[in-house]
């Protein structure tokens, strides 16, 4: 044992120390927290930007960092990512690290050739590009958007956009959208990514959420608006939904992140005014595909619970069964037609749906190859879709001493 003990101790400590020979120092590395991809002006080229965080801002050296700016903006021409990562250290002291990357922001003009595929297909090849990072498809250059981004309320450049990913499951304003959703559906699915700009055209005569980012009549506030979603098809953006046209698109979906979302409806007493309710989920929405007749069939239930959150007409729905019945009536009438007119939209338009009701298609096959051969997103465009919307009324808001319905059914 003597004899082999020392090379035995050796051998271990160099297992120990091993595991400390690509260690890096935090004070060497520079965090990118946002990328914008563009297109170059040459063929087969991009701009890539990199937004990187001064770690000395809002920290407890913030002292000494009192005229620095939060982030540094640099902008590489290059033949694909990885190689404007390698370019861009030419400037910069430290080196270059995505470990803590979160967004993606993708100019309109890149992302409708078939270009940005290529480029965001190489650049997953990095181990340090991050699947969960957001995706948002930008109506003017990224590079022009990520300067123009300067949030009145946060400086760091990362946690402004985990606090909007947050907003987005209570709003339904923007979808959920990331790298590893965007690789699942890049054969035919329809993949919906965030859409934003700091371009603003006001429409003061739309209603409620019909807004597309750009369009909402706001006056102060941060420079840029996220709202509605970049349809992406193979890779490639395709279209627009605005606001409504991206919360009904998660709704009918059997699985969705949307947690609850506040609406108006016109007031089936008082049609002058509007009532404002919140929507939230019920159980999971059913799907049922039929695929053994042509076209195929498809059935959607979606059960929601609204609460009333103001009534401007002051009419009271606590008074009458009937009263009830009719605003349940007219929230399925709209919430029916609505969906109705974008998956009109979708067959007409696109190939393919954003419902993820190919997931359930897919069952009624034995192998992948039969449902390839199906080709679902030609199916899709024939399809007869029938959309019910199953509405309960949870609360009506705020009381004082409300009266019990039957004393009043019976007082009338």
């Amino acid at each position: 044992m003597k004899k082999y003990g020392w090379p035995i101790g050796m051998l271990v400590l160099v297992l120990f120390l091993t595991g400390c020979s690509e260690r890096q120092e935090l004070e060497k590395q520079a965090f990118v927290a946002v990328i914008g991809l563009d297109k170059g002006e040459k063929e087969h080229q991009i701009e890539v930007t990199f937004q990187i965080s001064n770690p000395q801002v809002n920290t407890t050296q913030s002292a000494e960092a009192q005229n620095e700016e939060p982030s540094n903006i640099v902008t590489i021409t290059a033949v694909d990512l990885l190689s404007a990562k390698e370019l861009v250290q030419t400037s910069l002291s430290r080196e270059i690290t995505f470990s803590h990357l979160r967004t993606i922001i993708v100019g309109e003009k890149l992302a409708k050739e078939d270009l940005f595929r290529h480029v965001i297909g190489s650049a997953i090849i990095d181990p340090e590009m991050r699947r969960e990072a957001i995706m948002i498809v930008s109506k003017e250059p990224a590079q022009d958007f990520i300067h123009a981004n300067k949030p009145t309320m946060e400086t760091r450049p990362h946690k402004y956009y985990e606090f909007m990913e947050d907003n987005w499951k209570n709003t339904g304003f923007v979808p959920i959208s990331n790298l590893n959703v965007f690789f699942q559906r890049t054969e035919g699915e329809l993949f919906l990514a965030g859409y934003a700009t700091a371009q603003k055209d006001p429409e003061y005569e739309k209603n409620d959420d019909t807004y597309l980012a750009g369009e909402v009549p706001q006056s102060g506030g941060d420079p840029v608006e996220m709202i509605g979603s970049a349809v992406m098809q193979k890779g490639r953006m395709v279209g627009t939904l605005n606001g409504e046209e991206t919360r009904l698109s998660l709704l009918l979906r059997r699985k969705n992140l949307l947690k609850t979302m506040i609406t108006t409806f016109p007031d089936p007493l008082n049609e002058d005014y509007r009532i404002s309710v919140v929507v939230g989920q019920g159980p999971k929405t059913k799907v049922k595909v039929n695929t053994d007749r042509s076209p195929p069939e498809v059935d959607v239930v979606v059960p929601i619970v609204l609460k009333i959150n103001s009534n401007i007409a002051l009419e009271d729905y606590t008074v009458s069964k009937q009263r009830q019945e009719a605003l349940k009536k007219m929230v399925k009438t709209k919430m029916e037609q609505a969906s109705g007119e974008l998956i009109e939209k979708i067959q007409e338009e696109y190939k393919g749906e954003p419902f993820v009701w190919y997931a359930t298609a897919r069952k009624n096959f034995r192998t992948t190859g039969d449902f390839e051969r199906y080709d679902w997103g030609e199916q899709f465009k024939k399809a007869d879709v029938h959309v019910s919307f199953e509405v309960t009324i949870e609360s009506f808001g705020e009381q004082l001493r409300p009266p019990t319905l039957n004393k009043r059914e019976k007082d009338e």
